[in-house]
């Protein structure tokens, strides 16, 4: 039986001036012909499976899309040619349109936004719902009805560049709340990396004496067990908003998230690779915008080796060595508990080290977002606004000044303190306020100092520390960011120690 991939459906965007890549199943034997305007290609179906690729094709449309093998024929329409982005990670890229900050005039206005998406299922196991989900996937054009339900994050984002570039942008949802970047990585992949390994360790003693149907029962008798918890919970917080963590556990009972390793957590090592990744590979498409790190600050150490294999594994499986990744850098955030960790801190520190030695990216910084005691800020259009700046820059080459954020190139040891170069500054460093800044004394210790921004500088002192070894801004889980570039751009954290 004839099928393209579930990905090709009516309204279906496909990537402008690069080639266009079609595949399917079908009988052994039997030729598989793909026509879209004027352009047709063929392909012999081998173990069931085809894959043709036809030539580039400007933006345009809404063209047909015919797939046949000469018994049966299968017509798709409304087929635009355009810009493709993947928007992938986690709950922060997941939340949608609706549950974000004042979405009314975007609702109102998404008609006419020329953006379309594609939902990857978000099903963590191959079972009957799994291929009954991903039968009906479908491309959504946009209007109040359906962008409710879209990422957020990816909507602004493509609405902006929509409006910019004058061409349809297709999104390609494929994000998954709570999850580790493991989980997106296949287990050939993390099994080459120390890092990766130890994920696998996890999920090999989760499973230890159990067969793949006890792991099941195992998690369903989970999910059961939360999603009582959740309501629980979320009624404990409803009648006593300033509760604290501890005091609600003692009233709602224990909770056991993200649940038991099994091969049905969805959160599972390489399991969302398993089940949504490799469902959509190798479409064209332009790029990745990519909002995750949350679920792995428990391993900050490893988080940029992890993140660089992904990007690696990725682009192999997309056929695409340049593709490009614009990485959305952590918010602020911390509870009660982890105000004095900086195990956030450390993921951005990740993320910027991903950014500066992985070429064909770019990173998005919002030290001056986030929420204490949220995990989902609900401000989304300014991150998205920051990845479109990193796409304008990055990927089209459309603008130089005014896309990325400020960064530490160097410090060094001046007069009494320690002054600090940026890199990606056009008008000048400013100071929003004070605080934020460290010094580090001979011995280790950590001590507030004063900043004071000169062009593209900050000169740091502190009379507690007449001799500093190192620098830091903006280290803490949560806090206040105060030094911008005055185009409005915040400077991205960063530290130097052994100064």
């Amino acid at each position: 039986m004839l099928k393209p991939a579930p990905i090709f459906t009516d309204h279906m965007v496909l990537q402008r001036e690069k080639p266009l890549r079609f595949w399917g199943t079908g009988e052994d034997e039997t030729i598989v012909t793909v026509a879209l305007g004027k352009l047709t290609g063929t392909a012999d179906v081998r173990d069931g499976r085809w894959e043709m690729t036809l030539p580039p094709l400007p933006a345009g449309g809404p063209y047909t899309l015919s797939v046949s093998d000469g018994l049966e024929t299968l017509q798709f329409e409304d087929v635009m040619l355009g810009e493709v982005w993947l928007c992938g990670g986690q709950s922060n890229m997941e939340l949608v349109l609706r549950d974000s900050l004042e979405p009314q005039p975007a609702l109102d206005a998404c008609a006419d936004s020329n953006v379309r998406l594609y939902h990857v299922g978000k099903h963590g196991y191959f079972d009957a719902q799994f291929y009954a989900e991903e039968e009906a996937s479908c491309w959504q054009r946009p209007c109040a009805d359906t962008c409710q339900h879209w990422t957020a994050v990816g909507y602004y984002f493509g609405a902006e560049l929509a409006k910019k570039l004058g061409v349809t942008v297709g999104l390609v949802e494929c994000c998954y709340g709570g999850t580790s970047a493991s989980a997106w990585i296949s287990e050939q992949q993390l099994a080459s990396t120390a890092i990766g390994q130890t994920y696998l360790e996890d999920y090999r003693k989760g499973m230890e004496g159990l067969t793949e149907e006890e792991g099941c029962r195992a998690y369903l008798e989970y999910c059961d067990y939360h999603n009582a918890w959740q309501k629980r919970i979320d009624a404990c917080y409803r009648e006593n908003p300033t509760i604290q963590w501890e005091d609600a556990l003692r009233i709602c009972g224990e909770n056991r998230y993200p649940g038991p390793q099994a091969p049905n957590n969805p959160l599972r090592p390489h399991g969302l690779y398993d089940t949504m990744i490799s469902r959509i590979t190798p479409y064209v498409m332009r790029g990745v915008l990519y909002y995750q790190g949350e679920s792995d600050d428990h391993r900050p150490f490893g988080y940029a080796a992890l993140l660089r294999s992904m990007i690696e594994e990725w682009r192999r499986d997309f056929r695409d060595a340049q593709l490009p990744f614009l990485l959305v850098q952590l918010p602020m955030y911390a509870v009660r508990e982890t105000l004095d960790c900086d195990h956030w801190a450390q993921i951005r520190e990740a993320q910027e080290a991903v950014y500066r030695s992985v070429k064909h990216t770019g990173l998005a910084c919002i030290p001056d977002l986030g929420e204490f005691n949220e995990i989902h800020p609900k401000e989304k259009k300014t991150p998205a606004h920051r990845l479109y700046l990193q796409a304008l820059r990055e990927v089209y080459g459309l603008q130089e000044q005014g896309t990325t954020a400020p960064m530490m190139r160097e410090a060094y040891p001046s007069e009494d303190g320690i002054r600090v170069m940026f890199d990606n500054v056009d008008n000048g460093l400013m100071l929003h306020g004070e605080g934020g800044f460290e010094l580090c004394d001979a011995d280790g210790n950590w001590h507030a100092a004063k900043a004071h921004a000169n062009e593209n500088s900050v000169f740091v002192h502190s009379k507690q520390v007449p001799h500093p070894t190192g620098v830091r801004y903006a280290w803490f889980n949560f806090g206040q960011a105060t030094l911008f570039e005055q185009n409005g751009l915040p400077a991205a954290p960063f530290r130097v120690t052994g100064l």
